[in-house]
């Protein structure tokens, strides 16, 4: 009787592919340097002109 039994095996799974980290809060420097570019973006403008 066991000839007549079909074994099945499980699909192999396929490894997942690593993800990206999750990114932590930004450094405390980030705002500042972001504000810095802005000054001098603005007062870039106003040397040229376009303010």
């Amino acid at each position: 009787m066991n000839e007549n039994v079909l074994k099945f095996r499980r699909p192999e799974k396929k490894p997942e592919p690593p993800g990206k980290k999750p990114r932590g809060p930004l450094p405390g420097w980030v705002p500042w340097l972001g504000l810095v570019v802005l000054a001098i973006a603005i007062y870039g403008a106003q040397q040229v002109g376009w303010l």
